[in-house]
């Protein structure tokens, strides 16, 4: 028997609730700890993954997938380089302007993997086949990683900056 909706839907929308509400902090200009920057492509890349595996019927798929995360990371490893870092070295903690890319994303990637999820309660052909939404969630996901990598490499390399315990 064939279920819509099964337990790998509901872990990647949970996945990419996770990774949207991961990305609010950006929206404060509080410091807050480096491995932050870090969780929301790490929920992203997994619920892109996910995507990934239930979508893959080809190769051409796999490489649409690479192509578009890689297309994303780029993206979001340059925009990564025009945000302002200030780091605390001795607490660990950084301090960015507030910026809405990264909540855009985390909430791109989650209506994406909602859509993909509730697409087995739809008639076929109702919404793009699954290997799109996959490379599309990957170019969110990659986008999250790319600004994620370029501001933690900035971050350890800039110098202390006193931000405090908050």
């Amino acid at each position: 028997m064939s279920y819509p909706i099964n337990l790998v839907d509901i872990a990647a929308v949970l996945m990419a609730a996770g990774c949207a509400h991961t990305t609010l902090s950006d929206l404060s200009p509080r410091a807050r700890k480096l491995w932050r920057i870090g969780l929301p492509p790490l929920l992203g890349i997994g619920v892109s993954l996910l995507m990934l595996a239930g979508a893959v019927v080809s190769f051409a798929h796999d490489v649409t997938w690479v192509a578009t995360a890689a297309l994303g990371t780029l993206a979001g490893w340059l925009r990564g380089h025009r945000i302002a870092v200030q780091t605390d070295q001795i607490w660990g903690t950084i301090r960015t302007p507030v910026s809405y890319d990264a909540v855009t994303a985390g909430f791109c990637l989650f209506a994406i993997t909602f859509a993909d999820s509730l697409s087995g309660l739809l008639p076929p052909g109702t919404l793009p086949r699954h290997a799109h939404m996959a490379a599309t969630s990957g170019v969110f996901a990659g986008y999250l990683a790319g600004r994620a990598w370029s501001l933690g490499k900035r971050a350890v390399g800039a110098p202390h900056t006193d931000l405090g315990l908050q």
